[in-house]
């Protein structure tokens, strides 16, 4: 008898993971339930949908239906499954049409996702609401109907509020701009710009947001959104001084983070661990026999720290999805032992990438690392073009060890991060590191690259620490 594998969710995770599952066994009855419209889709894209640089937004969409038909994959839109019979091994599903269809399986993948966190901000949700469905000209960011929305409203010359200055809330904020909007960032924490780096490592966008006529606000509390059938402001109160200001806007966005999708893996009796997500081991196995998981809704161990993270990126999820469909078909595909959480993004033309743990979630972890910051070009004195690199390396104080890296620049900044990736993963130090013979050529990199140089620094500062001036290391 066939084996009969569902997918619950179709973006990345489920869509991935079905493809994976088909290669693995090809008479397998492997059939995906989406909640949306649409099939597998790049939801990292949207923002370039939004200003436009992605002509339409259909084309972010990754895996057609008729291709997934083609490898007798069944695609079930605008579908959800409303509960998990892990003992009967049956997944009861509710049709947009009304029709309920219960679906035998022998593996079932939850790759659920994530819904946008948005706070119980007075005037943000519909009917006074302190939740629900967001008031008209009130967004988030997660689906292709979000973007279509947004992109309606920001036509050129509007205004536009995006509330919060994470990766999401730039990329979105960039895109308003390039459609013409007026765009004031409002964010909570005194400095924060994108707390996937460092924060002097942030604070070197300021700039670059700048020079795009963007404003920023930072320590601002929005407390109230204005309008009686459509949003038309918001009110924040400056933290420091108490000072009440009002921002007019055609369009508010939320970019206030992510909080896993998790209900139907509680209802399943699937484990959640300190992330609150569902806790997955290396084959992406729940705590339940046969249920697999993985994407936005998941936590698994960071490499460098061991402690369980909340997994949201593309990447790994697409990882997870390979080894959960491989796995779900019966096979045996195992993750690492942790992930590195690799990040980048290019908000108003200021490249970023990340690998490893942050600063503060090193101190968290009981290490305070050893920091090497450099500053360089990416190509010789002599050549034009050349631009400004910021590298930023994080080193274990006993043995300089490499635990993570930042850098910041105009160009050619995502490529060299992935040198740093190898490195934290082969576990070299910054001593070997400083050391690499990397590629050179005048149009392409300096004779010594800043990544090395800023290995370096870290090695002759270790050199110079005498024992007692050593960090305490508890982790």
């Amino acid at each position: 008898m066939a084996r009969k594998i569902v997918m619950v969710g179709g973006g990345c995770g489920g869509g991935t993971a079905a493809q994976f599952a088909r290669k693995i066994d090809r008479n397998a009855e492997v059939t995906i339930v989406e909640q949306e419209t649409y099939p597998q889709y790049s939801r990292c894209g949207l923002p370039y949908g939004i200003s436009g640089v992605v002509p339409e937004l259909t084309n972010l969409i990754e895996a057609p239906e008729e291709r997934l038909k083609k490898s007798r994959i069944a695609v079930l839109l605008g579908s959800s499954v409303s509960r998990v019979d892990a003992a009967e091994k049956v997944a009861h599903v509710d049709r947009s049409d009304g029709e309920k269809l219960e679906l035998s399986y022998d593996s079932v993948v939850l790759a659920t996702g994530a819904s946008a966190s948005v706070p119980p901000i007075k005037g943000a949700f519909a009917g006074g609401a302190s939740q629900g469905p967001l008031k008209a000209g009130v967004y988030v960011l997660r689906t292709i109907e979000d973007a279509r929305g947004i992109q309606t409203l920001a036509s050129k010359g509007k205004r536009a509020v995006v509330i919060g200055a994470g990766l999401v809330g730039l990329e979105v904020a960039e895109a308003l701009m390039m459609r013409g909007c007026k765009v004031t960032i409002i964010e909570y924490l005194p400095s924060c710009i994108l707390a996937m780096v460092d924060d002097d490592m942030a604070q070197l966008m300021a700039s670059a947001i700048e020079r795009n006529g963007v404003k920023m606000f930072t320590e601002y509390e929005v407390t109230e959104i204005l309008g009686e059938e459509k949003a038309n402001c918001a009110v924040a109160v400056d933290r420091k001084t108490g000072e009440e200001r009002t921002f007019y806007a055609d369009v508010i966005v939320f970019a206030t983070g992510q909080r896993g999708e998790t209900a139907l893996a509680k209802q399943v009796g699937c484990n959640t661990g300190e992330t609150k997500q569902i806790i997955v081991d290396d084959r992406c196995e729940t705590s339940v026999e046969g249920v697999y998981s993985v994407g936005d809704c998941t936590e698994y161990p960071e490499f460098v720290t061991g402690k369980p993270t909340a997994s949201g990126l593309g990447t790994i999820a697409v990882k997870m999805a390979i080894v959960a469909g491989v796995n779900a078909a019966g096979g045996d595909e195992r993750l690492p032992k942790g992930f590195l959480q690799t990040r980048a993004t290019e908000p108003f033309g200021c490249q970023v990438a990340a690998v490893g743990p942050t600063f503060a979630q090193l101190e968290v972890a009981g290490i305070r690392p050893v920091i090497g910051k450099v500053r360089g070009f990416t190509l010789p004195d002599y050549f034009p073009g050349r631009k400004e690199i910021y590298v930023k390396v994080l080193a274990h104080p006993a043995d300089g060890r490499i635990l993570a890296a930042q850098i910041v620049g105009e160009s050619r900044v995502h490529m060299r991060i992935n040198a740093f990736v190898a490195a934290i993963q082969a576990g070299m130090t910054v001593h070997d590191f400083a050391k690499l013979e990397t590629a050179y050529c005048p149009p392409a990199a300096p004779t010594i690259d800043v990544i090395t140089i800023a290995c370096e620094a870290v090695r002759l500062k270790m050199k110079r620490m005498k024992p007692k001036q050593a960090p305490v290391v508890t982790g």
